[in-house]
């Protein structure tokens, strides 16, 4: 394809997305089915997502403990650039926080590592994942890279990270690859991001809710125990409902 005929079909593209703005019945449907005609006029070999690194992938595992999030890689869609993507074969790297795709389907022997300062977010069965490093609020340093949604509020938003770190093991005198999950829960309250880390880190920010933050957690070490995720999940939609 032409670098003319490229620029055209862009041109035109976002000349019809601009009018479906306007519409107000099944906005997101038909914003959603222009970028898949986009996509397949313009070819998948000349997307913009598809520049992007080559994965090397040298490890060396045991029982599938691989640095990857997800079991098999996955079809998602990723914003990237501004620009929606939709039906990509897509896993995300938590060993180095990094979104890799597979253009070419399932047999593809060069997975792409797309560069994050351009990902916005990526959403995989269901569950959102934004960069926190695209729109920076915070300066910290720390809090970047990608996190999971789960709860977003006007007073308190609800953040995941998941994480691999990984080591090295012997194994029949070979030396092999071993990857722990650790998972991690920030918050977004007054423009600003928190660590959760523990109950005393909950009761510092909001030191009015103390007694109240006190005795959910008395009253719900059982689930804490369980499911730590719901656990904090309850907990602040309990809290945006208190607070002003």
């Amino acid at each position: 394809m032409s670098t003319r005929r490229f620029n055209l079909l862009k041109f035109s593209f976002y000349t019809m997305l601009s009018l479906v703005a306007y519409t107000t019945q099944g906005q997101n449907d038909a914003s959603t089915s222009l970028h898949d005609w986009y996509d397949s006029k313009v070819g998948k070999e000349n997307l913009d997502i598809n520049n992007g690194k080559i994965l090397l992938n040298y490890d060396k595992i045991l029982k599938n403990n691989d640095r990857f999030y997800f079991q098999n890689y996955t079809l998602g869609s990723v914003v990237y650039d501004n620009q929606l993507y939709n039906n990509v074969l897509l896993n995300y790297d938590i060993n180095n926080d990094d979104l890799i795709i597979k253009p070419n389907g399932e047999n593809d022997k060069m997975p792409i590592i797309l560069n994050k300062s351009k990902v916005n977010s990526f959403n995989v069965n269901g569950k959102n994942y934004i960069n926190l490093g695209y729109n920076k609020i915070s300066n910290d340093e720390v809090i970047s890279g990608f996190y999971e949604e789960v709860l977003l509020n006007n007073n308190v938003n609800f953040y995941i990270k998941h994480i691999k770190d990984r080591r090295q093991i012997i194994n029949d005198n070979l030396v092999f690859d071993d990857f722990t999950k650790i998972t991690s829960y920030i918050i977004l309250y007054k423009n600003q991001y928190y660590k959760i880390t523990n109950k005393k880190s909950l009761t510092t920010i909001f030191p009015e809710l103390k007694k109240t933050i006190n005795e959910y957690y008395s009253n719900n070490s059982s689930i804490e125990k369980a499911n730590k995720v719901k656990f904090l999940e309850d907990l602040f939609k309990y809290i945006n409902t208190i607070i002003k």
